[in-house]
């Protein structure tokens, strides 16, 4: 049986789409669904010709031997990680049986979740380790008109523990600590704080976090000499992905997570 390749620009795509469909399965159960379809997409592409979810297993099963996850330390570790094949296995006959619910539609989500968790990494195994490659692209953001509370929604809304905005000609970062902070005090403090902008709020005390030109990152560099230069720190971090010729776009973020 044939398998089609896929270039680097479709193995990034069909990865993007696994980890956005396993973002929403992570926020809800119901979003098993959506893995299902970002399987199909990839399932479709693999094998040349539209057919159920079963008929893509092979094709599906060829990339998924590049995952040390599905293989290796399926193998090792029994116990804490299931194959490619049994954990497809689980998602087709969850896609088969339309009454998963509760503790059965939990244990489905969760092994199409670490289907799709192997899956990313086969599929990046052979493409090359740079910022553009491995970072978050079209990013959300909020502008320095913008209001606190509107910030305030995006970042509850996508469980954000950051968000960027440019000031002037510099890129800051709004933290969850920074915005908790600020709108702190009574009730008509919060009132007002909440319908300030995020420039009128910085010029009032709320703290952003600056990100120096130094450390804006570019598409073409290397990921190893991204982690050599960042030292280890308390808390999450964020890397801004900015445009080289247009520093003033910002171009994609990168976290920790994308690289491990």
């Amino acid at each position: 049986m044939a398998i089609s390749k896929l270039e680097t620009r479709e193995r990034i795509f069909f990865r993007d789409r696994l980890r956005e469909a396993r973002y929403t399965a992570l926020a809800d159960a119901e979003g098993f669904g959506a893995i299902c379809f970002a399987l199909e997409s990839l399932g479709l592409r693999v094998h040349g010709k539209q057919e159920a979810l079963g008929k893509y297993l092979d094709p599906i099963a060829a990339y998924a031997a590049k995952s040390l996850v599905l293989t290796d330390l399926a193998a090792l570790e029994p116990s804490q990680f299931k194959p490619f094949a049994a954990l497809y296995g689980i998602v087709l006959a969850a896609r088969n049986d339309a009454m998963h619910t509760g503790a059965y539609a939990r244990h489905a989500t969760q092994a199409a979740i670490e289907l799709c968790i192997g899956l990313e990494e086969a599929l990046m195994a052979d493409v090359p380790r740079t910022v553009g490659n491995l970072m978050v692209t079209a990013p959300i953001t909020v502008e320095s008109w913008q209001t606190v509370a509107y910030a305030r929604q995006l970042m509850l809304t996508h469980s954000f523990s950051f968000l960027p905005v440019r000031l002037g000609a510099n890129w800051c970062l709004v933290s969850e600590l920074g915005l908790a902070k600020h709108l702190s005090g009574s009730n008509n403090e919060r009132k007002t704080r909440l319908c300030q902008s995020i420039e009128t709020a910085h010029d009032s005390g709320m703290e952003l976090i600056p990100i120096q030109d130094s450390s804006l990152l570019t598409t073409d560099m290397q990921i190893k000499d991204v982690l050599r230069r960042s030292p280890v720190q308390v808390g999450p971090m964020l890397w801004l992905v900015v445009d080289s010729r247009r520093p003033e776009h910002l171009a994609g973020v990168l976290s920790p997570f994308e690289l491990m």
